[in-house]
């Protein structure tokens, strides 16, 4: 099985690139548009120009006149809400399309690759990332139209007067490169943001998460305040503040040379003998630009905002997106899964690791480093094989690797070295999504859904459902209706029990439980094991348990011990000795 690809390991694509790329012709049509607009604004300026400044004004008014200045304002208006509506429009279903491809890129990017990314960092890219994207998008219109308005007033004026033109360029062009000065620091401290942004989520979540531990525990609650949400919060201000300043001070110095460019326009004028209405003209002109350049201005920080948050989307390095799911394609009618000499090792961890992995292209890629170190790995040499119907029951120690060995039987976890087998099939890329299929599984982290699902997708069997609710003496505390669970707010060995009845009532072939049973109450796990588990095993459900209640091995056809990461299944003898006394056997 090879480890996931990459939507962008090494590059990233810039926002404008995505747009021109990906949308390119709407992209045109709202061009077009705008340029359309800026035509009706040029046109504005030039018959006020013609009618109310270069001919004597009280002499030449009339009825016609403001007919038709008022045709054009509304042509304006008009124009002007097609154009930005074009485009607001345009970038609401880029964001739209971003955010969806980005929820089913997290669906198909495989488990550890999420483990190692965690649940803080991804959900600042879909929370605040996203919503960064989309103020850009927003905001993306005045940017649009104050750069083409800007091109078409610019060549009615150099009509009229093309040295005045150059020097009222000249002044505006020295404001702007100012101005992107500035701006380029509000990019910088934007991208210390984004950065102070994921620690702050990475402290919500410990708060939020660890609430029970901090009511007990408030020495810890004071530390995680003071010294790490504080911190943060305090270097957040500190940055924004710097940033908001740098971008106060581009838009201020905008808005005055602005004005100060109207003084220019009258003293270059009177040097240069040229007439008045003509320098009236570009004086009202540079009015009537103030407002689209100055938001253009302010516009462009929030593109790069969002450049910034798709860098950080990006450089999640998540699946590459496939708009379909995998399906139920893997024979029904399998007989045995095979793990030949399997080894599993997180990279730079040590034997007693935690399940949260890194992502599969780096655990792949230096199987050297393996064979030098194995004491690193996690699994070593694993051989198993499990024939459709066994029930089997997995024991060991903490940190034996019986978690890891699970996720790598289901093809969560891709094996470091080794192959995994069905009928001798070698499960690779291609079919470890079908592969993956076969299974419902609850482990000791389990998320609990509430949408029951039948057989492939389809409504579940609610006869199943019902009978199963009662054997799982659930009757009274949830009741099922539109096949959802009517809640979860149970204890954990209730949650646990819900759990299963969403796994049964998906109809896999094979069910994987870790620690299951530990949360259950002493009556019910011997309901578990004496009633339940022959039940499943009726129902032709192979059964791979990972148990320590050595009352109850006797229900298990086959008996593993999981030792330092090595597998070994136990013959009649020690299983006798196992059920006696368990603990020994982990020594």
């Amino acid at each position: 099985m090879s480890s996931h690809t990459t939507a962008s390991s090494h590059t990233t694509a810039s926002l404008y690139h995505m747009i021109w790329a990906n949308y390119r012709l709407p992209f045109l049509k709202v061009i077009l548009l705008n340029l359309s607009n800026a035509a009706v604004s040029v046109g504005i300026i030039a018959y006020i120009n013609h009618t109310f400044i270069s001919q004597p004004v009280f002499d030449t008014l009339s009825w016609l006149s403001l007919a038709q200045f008022s045709l054009l304002v509304l042509l304006l208006l008009v124009t002007t809400f097609l154009s930005q509506y074009a485009l607001t429009r345009l970038g609401h279903r880029f964001v739209y399309e971003l955010r969806t491809k980005l929820v089913k890129q997290i669906i198909d990017t495989t488990v550890p690759q999420i483990d190692h990314l965690g649940s803080a960092r991804l959900l600042a890219s879909l929370s605040s990332d996203i919503q960064s994207i989309t103020v850009a998008f927003v905001r993306m219109p005045e940017l649009v139209q104050g750069i083409i308005l800007s091109v078409g007033v610019g060549l009615y004026l150099g009509w009229l007067s093309l040295p005045l033109l150059f020097i009222v360029m000249f002044w505006i062009v020295m404001t702007i490169w100012i101005s992107t000065i500035l701006v380029k620091h509000v990019y910088t401290h934007l991208t210390e943001l984004r950065e102070i942004n994921d620690a702050l989520y990475q402290d919500y979540q410990s708060i939020i998460e660890g609430r029970k531990e901090l009511a007990l525990n408030q020495h810890r609650a004071e530390k995680l305040y003071t010294d790490d949400f504080l911190a943060h919060a305090k270097s957040y201000e500190k940055t924004v503040t710097k940033s908001d300043t740098f971008h106060l001070s581009a838009v201020n110095w905008s808005n005055i040379m602005m004005f100060a460019s109207i003084g220019i326009v009258f003293a270059v004028a009177n040097y240069l003998d040229i007439p008045m209405g003509v320098a009236t003209t570009f004086s009202l002109t540079i009015l009537f630009m103030q407002s689209p350049l100055l938001h253009a201005v302010g516009a462009y920080p929030t593109l790069q905002t969002a450049q910034v948050a798709l860098e950080k989307i990006q450089s999640l390095e998540l699946a590459e997106h496939q708009p379909s799911f995998a399906t139920d394609t893997v024979a029904q009618d399998w007989q045995s899964i095979t793990l030949n000499n399997i080894d599993y090792r997180y990279v730079g961890s040590s034997s007693h690791a935690p399940d949260t992995g890194v992502n599969d292209n780096a655990q792949n890629s230096d199987n050297s480093d393996n064979n030098q170190n194995p004491t690193n790995n996690i699994l070593k040499s694993v051989n198993l094989t499990l024939q459709r119907g066994d029930v089997v029951f997995l024991i060991g120690a903490n940190g034996s690797g019986k978690s890891t060995l699970a996720k790598i039987i289901t093809g969560i976890f891709t094996p470091t070295t080794g192959t995994v087998q069905v009928d001798g099939q070698s499960v690779n890329s291609e079919n470890n999504a079908d592969f993956k299929q076969l299974f419902s599984a609850i482990f000791s982290d389990q998320h609990l859904f509430k949408q029951l699902i039948g057989v492939q997708g389809n409504e579940p069997d609610a006869a199943l459902v019902s009978d199963w609710l009662h054997k799982l003496n659930l009757q009274e505390k949830v009741s099922v209706s539109d096949h959802k669970l009517s809640t979860d707010k149970l204890s954990q060995g209730q949650r646990k029990r819900l759990a299963m009845l969403i796994a049964v009532a998906e109809q896999k072939d094979i069910l994987l439980l870790d620690e299951w049973a530990a949360d259950q109450d002493p009556a019910f796990r011997r309901v578990f094991y004496q009633t339940l588990i022959p039940e499943l095993k009726a129902m032709g459900k192979t059964l791979f348990i990972i148990s320590h209640d050595d009352g109850y091995f006797e229900h298990a056809d086959r008996l593993l011990l999981m030792k330092e990461g090595r597998l070994i299944e136990l013959n009649a003898e020690e299983r006798q000795r196992a059920s006696k006394d368990a603990i020994a056997m982990l020594k």
